[in-house]
Parts: structure tokens; sequence; C-alpha cells
């Protein structure tokens, strides 16, 4: 391929990109109160049932341009514990808009990618939000923890979009090649088993 058609081709890429997640970050953000709602739920539930946090209440306050400083809060005891989860969560639409921006993956493992990635994603969010409010005085003194954590959530989805949608040629195989590369494996395996 020569050096017109790579650049011509980020070029597009990075277009289609822009469009997608310009129009994804919008709309999940008007979806975030909803989103946090769920967060709630779940984290919640961890932190009572499974940790034993006394909790009798948790709720969403939507705020901020396009409830981007949405939060999420926890009545623990006599306490509140809040937590902005704009930027946490933000991650998941940046991630979308890499896989629909990436051109020849069949739909099928477009699907996948989408669903093993925005799952990890969520995942993610759970989990942080469960360690925070539960260590939230330890960790009080280490406030470059929860930093370095968001930060890594940021990336998250660039990696992750790597490894699904490039993996194939990360490993320098193509899914035909590892296709026969499984074949000849268990042809290989069957021959020193005879043997």
């Amino acid at each position: 391929m020569s050096s017109d058609n790579r650049i011509k081709n980020v070029l597009l890429f990075s277009l289609r990109f822009l469009v997608f997640v310009v129009a994804l970050v919008i709309g999940w953000w008007m979806l975030l109160p909803a989103y946090a709602y769920v967060l709630v739920q779940l984290s919640g539930g961890i932190l009572r049932y499974a940790l034993g946090m006394d909790i009798t209440a948790g709720y969403v306050v939507a705020e901020g341009v396009l409830n981007t400083e949405t939060r999420l809060a926890f009545h623990v005891g006599a306490l509140e514990r809040a937590l902005s989860v704009g930027l946490l969560v933000t991650n998941l639409p940046p991630y979308v808009a890499l896989v629909l921006a990436t051109k020849g993956l069949r739909l099928v493992r477009r699907l996948r990618i989408l669903l093993y990635g925005c799952g990890i994603l969520m995942v993610g969010h759970v989990l942080f939000i469960v360690v925070l409010m539960r260590f939230q005085e330890a960790l009080k003194s280490a406030s470059e923890v929860p930093t370095a954590v968001m930060q890594f959530y940021l990336t998250l989805p660039f990696l992750l979009w790597i490894v699904f949608a490039y993996w194939d040629r990360l490993v320098g195989a193509t899914p035909e090649m590892e296709a026969d590369g499984r074949e000849g494996a268990d042809e290989s395996a069957g021959e020193e088993r005879a043997d």
C-alpha cells in the first residue's frame, strides 16, 4: 500500500471516528442519569449484601451541561458518600466509536467486539465504584490512586479496541491462518499420539 493510500485511510478513519464519537458522547450524556441509576443498583447491592455495608439508600443527581457532572450517592448509616461518575463512564462512547469506525470487520465480529469491550468497561465501572465506596476513608490519604485508576479507565477503550479489533494482526496471523494453524496443530498432535 502506498504512503498516500495509508494517509488517506488514516484520515478517513479519523473522520469516521470523529463523527461517531461526537454523536455517541452527546447521546451517552443524555442517558447518563439512567446508566448511573443502574450503577447505583449494582454497586449498592454488592456493597450491601456482599461487603456488609450499612447502605440505607442510593440515588442519582443529574447535574451539569448535558448531565456531565452526574453524581451517584449512597447513605451509609448517617453518612452520605457521593461520587461524580460523568468522567468515569464516558469511556464507553469512544470505544463504540472506534469499533464502528474500523473498516473490514464482519458484522458478527463487530458485534462480538462491542459486547466484550462494553462488558469489560461496565464491569470496570461497577468495580471502581465498589472499591471507592468501600475504602473511601483509606483512599482519602492516597488521592493519587483513584486519579490514576480514572486515567487508566480513560485509556482502556483504546487498549480494548486494539486487542479485540487487531489481535490477529498483533500475533501475526490472519483469521484464515489461525484456522489453518489450529487444524495443523490438531493433525500434528494426532500424529504424535499415533507414534
